[in-house]
């Protein structure tokens, strides 16, 4: 189950990548349009997609076929609308799309909130790191009797208490299926 849960996430991250560009005149006149709605609908795209989809195509003559990009989109939402992928959308730090159905949302809403629990505090985390880094340069650059150096060594030892405490905390919001 977890190398097929892999799979699956690694065919969506593709899928996100190839999206970022716009349909291309072989795609356009090749009109797999099942297909394109499928991995749209995997990409959790609304389905105002098409029109987009439209547009790129308009410039090679060519129109969509709405009803097989449909039945594509709304099988591909069934790979998006998973509890896993809320989850990475919000470990990423993005929301999820508001594309699932109405029945399935509360699930998928909560999990979405625990994975972007989990990217805040995986930030803070990163911010807390930042400043030990910049403290170590400043103490670095002080003489060894200068008195701020008290100052910024407590605030160090602080910050990595922080640090260890936020690490405990993020344990609480890994992905439970």
């Amino acid at each position: 189950m977890a190398l097929k849960g892999i799979t699956v996430i690694a065919a969506l991250s593709l899928l996100t990548l190839a999206a970022c560009a716009s349909l291309n005149e072989d795609t356009c006149r090749a009109g797999d349009w099942e297909q394109i709605g499928f991995e749209d609908g995997t990409r959790g795209a609304g389905p105002d997609q098409i029109f987009r989809h439209a547009r790129a195509c308009n410039d090679y003559g060519i129109a969509p076929n709405k009803t097989l990009w449909d039945k594509g989109r709304t099988e591909g939402l069934k790979l998006y609308c998973t509890p896993r992928v809320a989850y990475e959308e919000g470990a990423d730090g993005d929301r999820l799309r508001p594309v699932c159905p109405l029945e399935d949302r509360t699930p998928l809403l909560e999990q979405n909130e625990r994975g972007l629990t989990w990217y805040r505090l995986g930030r803070d985390i990163d911010q807390a790191e930042s400043r030990i880094s910049r403290i170590n340069s400043l103490l670095h650059d002080l003489a060894v009797d200068d008195p701020g150096r008290a100052t910024l060594t407590a605030e160090r030892l602080l910050l990595r208490l922080e640090i260890s405490r936020l690490r405990a905390e993020r344990l609480r919001y890994r992905y439970r299926s």
